[in-house]
């Protein structure tokens, strides 16, 4: 076995190709350039089949699969095997895909965009779920997939499969510097790596092929096609202002052609919002752009819709600037021990949904299945609020803290980092490239404490949930919040604390966004149940978390 170096990004892996001795051997007698090129010839091999070999065995692959459906074993099954080193069922969600996507490649990413990340990967795994099931309801349509494997495939090994087969296809797309990582994940548990078309999958599957790299496929194809047409850009096919892009498309590019009134070293308007300049602290500095500032008017909402979206509005804050700039020095002057960690560990949306799960899936000892049903309600209420709060960002454009507080110039003020000219304070943390009202932070974090609060009451009789945080998702001392409200609280508060809001942000942020978690339960979740119910997710014949 010979390893061949490569350069990735972000960090440099290695490719292997195995069985190259005799190969090799037989090369070494040629000029050192043709061993290079032979050899890069003997490692691309296995995946150099031409479009037309690969269309037939991808043909063949599918009409063996329609043929004697019910006379095969499924544990002679090829397609079905569950490899030994692949996490369980019940541990896919969070040790198979988040430690590889959301605990590190999606937190590069701005907060919406991890949201719109995350929701999606949710969105795919309910899909193999309904795919592999008898009544749940496909998330994109409402309804029952096009293409349903066999009810003796309807298990949780399967689904995990197809899971693990669509990411792997729409990874590249939504994740792309995740996308060598998964590939070699797969690799590593010997299943394969080879990525359909989509016209190649929907094909198979039309025929009546039901495996998960198939199936998996299809559901991966559905998601990117209606990415294409979610609002998002993520593609970056629509140029600033609404134009084509024509070449050097840049992802998530804003299509409405927003620009800020001031510029980012002249603040001519004090009330509206000012780009900051952010460095890398190696002597890269750049000024801030409204990250998506598209999507309150053009993002498809998923438990809402676009006129329900539209009606919710909060009010003109009529901020006393003076006085919420004075409030502002104070805070983050005044912070305790225990406010500093807050306004850390509230800030990783994603390490807070990692933890949630984490706890829920060992205190009701949660099947794959139920994780997932979980999550995409939990994902789907980050999406609307996010569209809801970045709606009302762009309509108020109002200016941040820092921006005030700097004005002052060389007024003496007390930090965190001691006392200094005003012109040299920032908040406790970065402050993030968008708009000041509302926050956020508190639509996430409401909208989240209502739909786990209606999931545990409506299917375990609890009003709501007590969580200990310490450890692996935070360095905060270890601390326990009573319930979910109470999380919600210091969510809110810790955007005060640290200074990068004003007071009323928070509060008519929980305005906008209330109720939105309750119906992505109610309305969505429910719904995409189909005519089941969710005692099936954790029925006796499911792996459960233990």
């Amino acid at each position: 076995v010979y390893y061949f170096d490569f350069d990735s990004t972000p960090s440099t892996k290695k490719m292997k190709c195995s069985n190259m001795l005799a190969p090799i051997s037989m090369i070494l007698v040629v000029t050192t350039m043709m061993v290079v090129m032979t050899t890069t010839a003997v490692c691309a091999a296995p995946q150099a089949a031409s479009a037309d070999e690969k269309q037939q065995r991808l043909l063949k692959n599918g009409r063996d699969k329609i043929k004697d459906d019910d006379s095969s074993d499924d544990d002679d099954d090829p397609d079905f095997a569950y490899p030994n080193d692949m996490p369980r069922p019940p541990m896919m969600w969070i040790e198979g895909f988040a430690s590889r996507l959301h605990g590190g490649p999606i937190q590069r990413y701005e907060t919406p965009i991890q949201v719109w990340q995350t929701w999606r990967l949710d969105q795919c795994m309910w899909n193999c779920i309904a795919t592999y099931h008898p009544t749940a309801l496909d998330a994109l349509t409402k309804m029952r997939p096009k293409n349903v494997a066999p009810p003796k495939y309807h298990t949780s090994e399967a689904r995990a499969l197809c899971m693990i087969h669509a990411v792997h296809k729409l990874i590249p797309d939504l994740v792309p510097i995740a996308s060598l990582d998964i590939s070699m994940w797969l690799a590593e548990l010997g299943l394969d790596t080879s990525i359909m078309s989509n016209d190649e999958a929907r094909y198979l599957a039309d025929l009546g092929a039901y495996s998960p790299h198939i199936l998996g496929s299809v559901v991966a194809a559905d998601i990117l096609d209606n990415m294409k047409e979610d609002g998002w850009n993520s593609d970056g096919s629509v140029a600033a202002g609404g134009k084509e892009c024509t070449a050097n498309c840049r992802p998530f590019t804003d299509t409405t052609g927003f620009e800020p009134i001031n510029s980012p070293w002249d603040l001519t308007d004090p009330e509206s919002w000012q780009p900051l300049i952010e460095s890398d602290d190696l002597g890269f500095f750049h000024s801030q752009e409204h990250v998506t500032a598209h999507i309150g008017t053009r993002a498809v909402p998923v438990i809402l819709d676009a006129e329900e979206v539209a009606a919710r509005v909060i009010p003109d804050p009529a901020y006393d600037y003076a006085q919420e700039t004075r409030d502002a020095i104070d805070r983050v002057a005044n912070l305790d021990a225990f406010q500093r960690s807050m306004v850390k560990f509230m800030d990783n949306k994603i390490n807070i949904a990692g933890g949630m799960i984490t706890m829920l899936r060992a205190k009701y000892n949660l099947s794959l299945e139920a994780q997932v049903f979980y999550h995409y309600g939990y994902t789907s209420t980050e999406l609307d609020v996010v569209i809801l709060s970045w709606k009302e960002k762009i309509r108020w454009n109002r200016v941040r803290p820092t921006s005030l507080v700097q004005a002052l110039g060389d007024e003496q003020v007390e930090s965190f980092a001691g006392s200094h000219a005003a012109r040299d304070w920032v908040p406790y943390i970065r402050v993030m490239p968008h708009a000041e009202y509302p926050s956020g932070s508190a639509c996430i974090c409401l909208g989240v404490a209502e739909f786990i609060d209606e999931f545990l009451l409506d299917v375990y009789g609890d009003v709501s949930i007590s969580t200990t945080w310490e450890g692996v998702f935070t360095e905060i001392d270890k601390h326990t919040f009573a319930d979910m409200n109470e999380l919600k609280t210091i969510c809110g508060e810790s955007r005060l604390w640290g200074g990068m809001h004003f007071g009323a942000s928070v509060d008519k942020g929980y305005d906008l966004c209330e109720g939105v978690g309750k119906l992505g339960y109610s309305q969505l979740m429910l719904g995409l149940l189909g005519v089941g119910d969710y005692y099936e997710l954790i029925d006796d014949d499911k792996e459960k978390f233990m």
